[in-house]
């Protein structure tokens, strides 16, 4: 019993691991394309002003995924 119990704890740790890592790498795409938004000005459908607030938001959301991240590496240890 205790051996399934470590078993599915350890398969937890590792999807979380794999959840907050995908995060980060999708987040990172995200600030990318809208800073490529930004320089090129927009595509008329959302102002420049619009897509810097998105920028501001996706990275504290990035930096939220990073502490995260970093609780998870700390725990698997």
């Amino acid at each position: 019993m205790h051996l399934i119990k470590n078993t599915m704890n350890k398969e937890i740790q590792q999807r979380a691991h794999n959840k907050a890592f995908s995060k980060l790498l999708t987040i990172e795409r995200d600030i990318s394309e809208l800073k490529l938004d930004i320089r090129s000005g927009g595509d008329g459908r959302i102002s420049v002003d619009m897509l810097r607030t998105c920028l501001s938001s996706t990275e504290k959301e990035l930096q939220t995924w990073q502490y995260i991240a970093t609780l998870i590496e700390k725990n698997n240890e």
